[in-house]
């Protein structure tokens, strides 16, 4: 389907990211009044990208009946969490890249010691962003639950090790686990985020982490094929990188061809979950509609 299709879609993922980025430019300016860090990492917050976390607990929280203004802090605090992973992914000790979102990555222009401080700086901070928000205390400490353990050992930090320490022999069960640490997590706890901030009843949780995995499995296969297929114009980005260095991942393991029915799959199996779930959700799958022909 062509992008042009997806013209709604797209608009309300760049409203979105609007404002999500009104929140976090008054943070940052805070901070920036102590500290030279923030000025680093709002290098990297504002190179743009699609806000794509953000959009998703936005859309999460509308669909339990919450106003936007319920779910800003939340959002603005997984995109804190996502940047300080691509700062962290992209230092010479660990993918080595140059370019990110068309821009010359932090440690190129600032050196490692500051884009790792940088990015702690950020993971610290969405803590603080996300506990300044409107809900109760149990549910800001649900949702603090939430982030933590999704940016944790046993996901992002796990899933991104895994990446960097893989096996000998890579299977897709291998690869499978290291995609919900990596990408997953991240998306998953988006929804759950904006599901909490929107008055989710405990019941329709499970439902929501659910499809979140799924969204977020469907996400990595195509940013993989993208890696495979993509330009450097298109991604903002060195492409090919993962075959040139003989990275594995599930396209790399299943190949071109299932990768990409794999992704048509998921993509109809999420338009049917999400169609289950109560509240409007018709953003969420169009995204999982959009996911297996974009192309940046």
């Amino acid at each position: 389907m062509p992008e042009s299709d997806f013209s709604e879609l797209l608009e309300s993922i760049s409203r979105s990211a609007e404002w999500v980025d009104g929140a976090l430019r008054p943070f940052l300016a805070d901070y920036g009044r102590q500290s030279l860090l923030p000025g680093a990492a709002s290098h990297c917050l504002e190179a743009g990208g699609k806000r794509i976390r953000p959009f998703l607990v936005r859309a999460a929280c509308r669909a339990f009946g919450g106003d936007d203004s319920r779910a800003v802090h939340a959002a603005a605090a997984v995109e804190m969490v996502h940047t300080y992973s691509l700062i962290h992914d992209d230092l010479p000790a660990m993918d080595d890249d140059s370019t990110r979102r068309g821009r010359p990555t932090l440690h190129v222009l600032h050196g490692s010691p500051q884009a790792v401080l940088a990015g702690d700086f950020l993971l610290s901070g969405a803590f603080t962003i996300l506990l300044r928000g409107p809900q109760t205390p149990s549910i800001l400490g649900a949702m603090t639950r939430h982030l933590a353990e999704a940016a944790g050992a046993s996901f992002l930090v796990g899933g991104q090790f895994m990446d960097m320490a893989p096996p000998p022999k890579p299977d897709e069960e291998w690869a499978r686990r290291m995609i919900d640490g990596k990408t997953s997590a991240m998306i998953r706890v988006s929804l759950e985020l904006g599901a909490l901030a929107g008055s989710c009843p405990p019941s329709a949780l499970p439902a929501v982490s659910a499809a979140g995995d799924r969204l977020g499995l469907l996400f990595q296969i195509t940013d993989d094929l993208l890696d495979v297929s993509g330009t450097e114009e298109e991604m903002g980005k060195a492409v090919g990188k993962d075959a040139a260095r003989g990275k594995a991942n599930l396209v790399t393991i299943m190949g071109l061809d299932e990768s990409r029915r794999l992704a048509g799959r998921i993509s109809e199996d999420l338009d049917s979950e999400f169609s289950r779930m109560p509240g409007d959700w018709s953003e969420v799958r169009m995204l999982s509609a959009y996911l297996p022909g974009r192309r940046s």
